[in-house]
C-alpha cells in the first residue's frame, strides 16, 4: 500500500543507486518529447505520495504510485520481479543500475511544481504540524475527519493505513464531522500521523504497535477480528466519493472524538 513512508523508502533507494550517474537509455510510452539520455541524474525526492527524479538540464520526472505502482532497482542482467509489460519507465544508468517503474498510473514531466498542490509533507523531518492543522481546519466543516486526513493539499503522505491507525491510536471517531473534532484531537491526529510515517520510513513491514503479540497494526486489515483493547470486532467502512477504506473499533472510537488514555495509544 504506497503511502508517504513507502515513497520515502523508494526515493532513498533510487537516490543511493542513481544520483550522480548518467542516463544511457530511457524507455517509456508515457513521456513525450526528447528524453534525458546522456544527462546526469541530479536528485530523487519524495513529495508526499509523489516521487520526483530530477535531471541536470532542469527537467523532472514525476510518478505517482496510487494503489498499484512501485519502483524497482536492478543490476544490469538481473531478473525482474514483474513482467516487462507492466513497466511504465525503464531507466538505464552508466553505473550498471537499472530503475524500473511498474504500474504507476501517473508518469509525466513535471512542468510546474505548484500544480502538485501539496500540503506539508508528513513524511518529512521538516514537517510543519501547525500548517497542516490550519489546512485541515480550512476544509469543509461537514467533511468527516477520516476523509480529511487523506486530503493531500492539507497534509501530504497519509493513506488508508496511517489514517486508520492514527484515528484508532487517538481514539477518534473516523466519521465525526470536522466541526465536531476538538482542537486537541485534531492536533494529536496530525502529530500521530507524522510519527507513524517517520517510524515506517526505514523499511520492513509497516507497524503501529510495539507489542510482539497480536499483530503489527491495531486495526488496519483486521475487519472481523477482536479489538486488541476491548475485544469488540473491528469493522471496515468506505468513506468519501472514492470509497476509501477505514478500519475502526466501534467501541473504542465511535461516538467519541476525544483522546484515549496515553498508555493505550501504542
Amino acid at each position: 500500500m504506497p503511502e508517504g513512508d513507502t515513497i520515502f523508502r523508494a526515493a532513498t533507494q533510487l537516490r543511493k543507486a542513481l544520483v550522480g550517474a548518467r542516463v544511457t537509455k530511457l524507455e517509456s510510452d508515457r513521456l513525450a518529447g526528447p528524453l534525458p539520455v546522456g544527462e546526469r541524474i541530479e536528485a530523487v525526492e519524495a513529495r508526499g505520495k509523489n516521487l520526483i527524479v530530477r535531471f541536470e538540464k532542469g527537467r523532472a520526472l514525476r510518478t505517482h504510485m496510487m494503489m498499484s505502482g512501485s519502483w524497482h532497482i536492478y543490476r544490469a542482467g538481473e531478473k525482474w520481479q514483474r513482467p516487462a509489460w507492466q513497466a511504465r519507465v525503464t531507466m538505464h544508468a552508466d553505473n550498471g543500475f537499472l530503475a524500473v517503474c511498474f504500474n504507476a498510473p501517473v508518469v509525466e514531466w513535471l512542468r510546474d511544481e505548484s500544480l502538485l498542490r501539496l500540503g506539508p509533507d508528513a513524511t518529512s523531518d521538516s514537517f510543519e504540524p501547525a500548517s497542516a492543522h490550519r489546512r485541515l481546519r480550512s476544509l469543509p466543516k461537514e467533511m468527516a475527519v477520516g476523509e480529511a486526513l487523506l486530503v493531500q493539499s492539507a497534509m501530504a503522505g497519509v493513506g488508508n493505513v496511517i489514517k486508520s491507525e492514527a484515528l484508532f491510536r487517538c481514539r477518534a471517531d473516523p466519521f465525526a464531522r470536522l466541526a465536531e473534532v476538538p482542537e486537541e484531537t485534531l492536533r494529536a491526529l496530525v502529530d500521530d500521523s507524522h510519527q507513524l510515517l517517520l517510524r515506517n520510513r526505514g523499511g520492513g513491514p509497516r507497524t503501529s504497535r510495539d507489542s510482539l503479540d497480536g499483530g503489527r497494526l491495531w486495526v488496519y486489515g483486521r475487519s472481523g477480528k477482536p479489538c486488541l483493547i476491548c475485544g469488540t470486532s473491528i469493522r471496515m467502512r468506505r468513506q468519501g466519493a472514492a470509497g476509501r477504506s477505514t478500519y475502526f473499533c466501534p467501541t473504542c472510537q465511535c461516538g467519541t472524538t476525544s483522546l484515549g488514555p496515553p498508555s493505550q495509544r501504542g
